[in-house]
C-alpha cells in the first residue's frame, strides 16, 4: 500500500508519503515563492513514485554462494507461485552484460546454473526481476584464482 498526502497553504506545501512495506514515512516541506511551483511539484512526485518501485522487493529465496571459483555459477530459487523472471547480470560499472535470460519457476524449489566461463573474473550484480517489477538482488564474485 502506497499513500501520497499533498497540503497546500499560504506558500508552503507539504508532502507526506507513506509506504508501510518500507516501515517508514517520508515528509517534505517546501516553501515556494516563484512560479516555478508546478515543476517542483512534478519533480517531487515523480521522485516519490520512483521510490515507491524501488522498494518492491521479489518474492523469491534466492540461495547461491557469492563467489564463483569455476566456470559455473549454480543457485536455488524458492517459489511459491509459477512466476517468469528476468534474469540479468551487471558488472561492477552497471553494465549490462549478454547473460539475460527468462527463467520460468515452477512452485517450490528450482534449480539453475549460468556458464560465467566467458566473464573475466571480478565482482557481478545478479538481478532477478518478475512482471510486476519487484527485484531481487545479489552480488557475485567470480575468482578462478585457487
Amino acid at each position: 500500500m502506497f499513500a501520497l498526502v499533498l497540503m497546500f497553504s499560504a506558500g508552503t506545501t507539504a508532502f507526506s508519503f507513506d509506504a508501510p512495506e518500507l516501515e517508514k514515512k517520508v515528509i517534505i516541506v517546501l516553501a515556494m515563492d516563484n512560479g516555478d511551483d508546478q515543476e517542483i511539484l512534478t519533480t517531487i512526485y515523480t521522485t516519490l513514485m520512483s521510490a515507491e518501485k524501488v522498494a518492491k522487493v521479489l518474492n523469491v529465496e534466492l540461495i547461491a554462494e557469492s563467489e564463483v571459483n569455476d566456470d559455473v555459477f549454480v543457485f536455488s530459487l524458492k517459489s511459491e507461485d509459477q512466476k517468469a523472471l528476468s534474469m540479468k547480470m551487471f558488472d561492477e560499472e552497471g553494465y549490462e552484460l549478454a547473460a539475460n535470460r527468462i527463467l520460468k519457476l515452477e512452485s517450490g524449489n528450482n534449480y539453475n546454473a549460468l556458464n560465467v566461463k566467458s566473464l573475466d573474473e571480478g565482482t557481478y550484480k545478479f538481478q532477478l526481476t518478475d512482471e510486476d517489477g519487484a527485484e531481487k538482488t545479489q552480488t557475485v564474485t567470480i575468482n578462478r584464482a585457487q
